[in-house]
């Protein structure tokens, strides 16, 4: 009995200790090398030692060296110039003390552990700082000219010119290379790592920069004209042209006070310009019914901007630094306009004297249209061409002249004493009556046309009256 009981007794102890003593020794086993399922860069390291595993990861890893991009080219460093050298040892060991080995069943259970590591390179510094000086972004570094500061006259003012190369920061491009080269990177572009940089300015370039801020707030002042119903904004390029510059040293010219001078004769020649642009008065192009383009130069209808008050104006207020925006209303020398608009806008009435026609257009719509009889051309008495307007309206009037006396229902005065009538002594209208039986200048129209005409129009219409 006694024999059984310690045959049993000596079987539990087995069972307890024996696994016991196989996990221990696994333990120690596994704190000198990788336990099962380790994976380092791709190569089983399960039971291997630290030196074991750094040989294959020394005779299995692969970098030929660096490229490096510039801003125009790209040059390359082996690591046989640098005598490069890589060492995985310790970052091995210290994944190794990373590692519990009482944890190796636990391993063994969750099985795959897949790690990867990088070795320590290094290097010769030396060899690294004399390959830059080698290299085509160094030459191209070498090769930059002087930074230049300019300002320069554009049909949109002037502007400023900067001819400023960007500079590669040698220190900053060689921490960024050494630091590539000991991740094992092999490219490195110097741009993306922000490496380039534009020098500081000069004195000269501040004094520059100084002198054009002042210029720019000149001309990019808010300035337009509000000629009747158009709007005409000064641009930066015209504003431009009012500052006075040396002829010889092109420097702007300024007063004591630090002031720019201005540039009285370009002053004078916008002023022209504005007129020549926007004077109607005996200078007037229009679109006949048919499309044909017409100039006239006679009349007394349209705008003449007063040149002198302009240009005083513009002396006075160009001076001031005023920084709101200036609306302009030009004085004229002549405004006889109809509704506030600029030109004839869409309701005159239209003599077309080479068709004896008489048309009335009302906001671009015709409303009326007739024969009528112009000014004799055999007698020296033709109807002039010109833009002029209706003046007045009257019933019942009496035309005089030194050999006649003509009374008319519908007196419709447009130019001195050239007007449109009616003209009960005439049977005929249109064709070619007005060469050799035509009026003394006015405009004969037919009674129910001028009638019809007389109710329909007011006093400052438009009328154009051409060939």
């Amino acid at each position: 009995m006694k024999r059984k009981t310690i045959v049993l007794f000596a079987v539990l102890a087995a069972c307890i200790f024996l696994p016991g003593l196989i996990y221990l020794g696994l333990a120690i086993y596994y704190q000198d090398s990788f336990y099962y399922g380790t994976w380092i860069n791709g190569i089983y390291c399960t039971g291997k030692t630290v030196e074991e595993v750094q040989k294959e990861l020394t005779e299995g890893f692969s970098y030929k060296g660096l490229t490096v991009y510039g801003k125009e080219g790209e040059d390359f460093l082996s690591v046989e110039e640098l005598e490069l050298t890589f060492d995985f040892q310790p970052a091995l060991q210290i994944y190794l003390k990373e590692q519990n080995p009482f944890d190796w069943f636990y391993q063994l259970v969750t099985g795959h552990r897949e790690q990867v590591l990088l070795p320590i390179i290094s290097f010769q510094e030396k060899k690294l700082e004399q390959w830059m000086y080698t290299t085509e972004f160094y030459a191209e570094n070498k090769a930059l000219s002087e930074d230049d500061l300019s300002i320069t006259l554009t049909n949109e003012g002037y502007c400023l010119k900067e001819d400023k190369a960007e500079v590669l920061d040698l220190a900053k491009a060689k921490e960024k290379i050494r630091l590539a080269l000991m991740g094992a990177i092999a490219e490195l572009s110097l741009q993306e790592e922000d490496c380039y940089f534009y020098r500081k300015d000069t004195e000269e370039m501040v004094k520059i920069r100084e002198l054009y801020g002042r210029i720019e707030e000149f001309q990019s002042r808010s300035f337009t004209y509000s000629i009747k119903d158009k709007m005409r904004v000064v641009t930066s390029g015209e504003l431009a042209l009012f500052l006075k510059r040396d002829e010889e040293t092109k420097e702007f010219l300024q007063d004591k006070e630090g002031k720019f001078i201005l540039d009285n004769e370009a002053i004078e020649n916008f002023v022209v310009k504005l007129a020549e642009e926007f004077d109607t008065w005996h200078n007037f192009t229009f679109t006949a019914h048919d499309g044909r383009e017409i100039h006239l130069t006679r009349g007394n209808y349209g705008l003449q901007i007063f040149r002198k008050k302009e240009i005083d104006f513009l002396k006075e207020a160009l001076q001031e630094e005023n920084e709101e925006e200036i609306l302009r209303i030009p004085e004229y020398s002549r405004d006889i306009t109809y509704n506030d608009q600029h030109g004839i806008g869409k309701t005159y009435i239209e003599i077309d004297m080479s068709e004896q026609k008489l048309y009335y257009w009302e906001e671009g719509n015709l409303r009326l249209e007739t024969d009528v009889v112009t000014g004799c051309v055999k007698k020296g008495m033709a109807t002039p061409q010109m833009v002029c307007y209706v003046y007045n309206k009257k019933r019942d009037a009496v035309l005089r002249g030194e050999d006649y006396r003509s009374p008319v229902d519908y007196w419709i005065p447009v130019y001195g004493g050239i007007g449109i009538h009616d003209a009960s002594w005439r049977s005929k209208f249109g064709g070619e009556i007005y060469i050799r039986d035509g009026s003394h200048g006015c405009i004969n129209t037919p009674l129910e046309k001028v009638a019809e005409l007389y109710e329909m129009i007011e006093v400052g219409i438009p009328v154009v009256i051409y060939n």
